[in-house]
């Protein structure tokens, strides 16, 4: 997680959905997801969001899917007010995974269309 790529990575995220949607979220690197509940993932690519399905429903991954995962990071929003209320303060997980021949294909619109952003026009 203290790899320069990976936060450099991040940092560029951030950076990408303030332009988009003008959101400030705070992404960080991370080695595992410690969150026995999670509250939202966002594959970054067509294989993380299996595995992230897979997860989230409960599966275990075998290890040679496990060693797809090629980067973690914990997003939160800066303002809970722009998010869902049933993720709230809760961090949103991303994952990034690499295809069986070792390809990474991230989509970088995974991350707008993915996010639990509140609807338009609704309070708390």
């Amino acid at each position: 997680a203290r790899s320069p790529a990976r936060r450099g990575l991040a940092t560029a995220m951030e950076i990408w959905i303030r332009h988009l949607v003008a959101v400030g979220v705070e992404i960080e690197p991370v080695e595992r997801i410690e969150d026995e509940d999670w509250a939202w993932f966002v594959g970054l690519d067509a294989e993380a969001t299996r595995i992230g399905n897979t997860l989230w429903a409960g599966g275990e991954l075998d290890a040679e899917t496990a060693k797809r995962v090629v980067a973690l990071f914990r997003l939160s929003f800066s303002d809970t007010g722009e998010v869902q209320p049933a993720v709230g303060a809760r961090p949103v997980w991303l994952i990034m995974a690499m295809t069986a021949d070792r390809t990474i294909r991230m989509k970088p619109q995974n991350l707008i269309a993915g996010l639990p952003f509140r609807a338009p026009g609704t309070v708390n």
